[in-house]
């Protein structure tokens, strides 16, 4: 079991986690119209018109614009904009780069990353390439309107090309590789779900 320690000093960012995470407060207080502790669409509207005014430009933000706006801030896709999902992106954008010292509870020192033989290396590098292209958010996640278009790219290298994955379908991979159940694949999980199929594939990998 791995335990994080964060530190407070920022790389490329301009404030700490501490600031961020006031700066977001701020923010969903002023929005959080009703007091109900959730953005919905009513109150995430006026918070576009106002990013637009803030650079001096006139917006009437249309609904499918504040869907996609929402689902974006939705940050761990529960279908609810809450506090700790505005806090997410302004840690990400504030702060920058937090250095993470990761320890092992019981030994105290760090893990190397695994080393895999240069076949599973390259096919590491390939699946890490079409993650980035088809997040097209750049949130760092996968989630299930992404997932569709990396499956049949994925089953088009396999020479299989007029493959449509089902709603199943999809939903079946999510739940092959999002390991910590918060309803999106991550970059770390997608590599280990490629190290899983390979290994059971009786792949080596070292």
């Amino acid at each position: 079991m791995k335990t994080f320690e964060t530190s407070k000093v920022p790389f490329g960012g301009i404030t700490d986690l501490e600031g961020a995470k006031s700066v977001a407060r701020r923010i969903f207080e002023t929005y959080d119209r009703d007091r109900n502790g959730l953005l919905d669409s009513i109150e995430v509207a006026p918070m576009m018109v106002d990013a637009y005014r803030a650079m001096n430009k006139g917006f009437n933000p249309s609904k499918a614009d504040v869907d996609t706006y929402s689902r974006i801030l939705d940050r761990n896709n529960d279908g609810k904009i809450t506090l700790q999902d505005i806090e997410e992106l302004a840690v990400k954008y504030l702060v920058g780069e937090i250095k993470m010292e990761r320890k092992e509870r019981t030994e105290g020192v760090k893990k190397a990353a695994p080393v895999y033989n240069p076949q599973i290396q390259q096919r590491l590098e390939v699946a890490r390439r079409l993650f980035r292209m088809f997040d097209r958010d750049s949130s760092g996640f996968l989630d299930e309107e992404e997932i569709p278009n990396l499956m049949i790219e994925t089953y088009k290298a396999m020479g299989m090309n007029n493959y449509q994955p089902s709603k199943d379908d999809v939903k079946s991979w999510l739940s092959m590789g999002d390991t910590n159940k918060d309803g999106r694949v991550s970059l770390e999980e997608y590599e280990d779900l490629i190290v899983r199929s390979l290994r059971n594939a009786g792949i080596k990998l070292d």
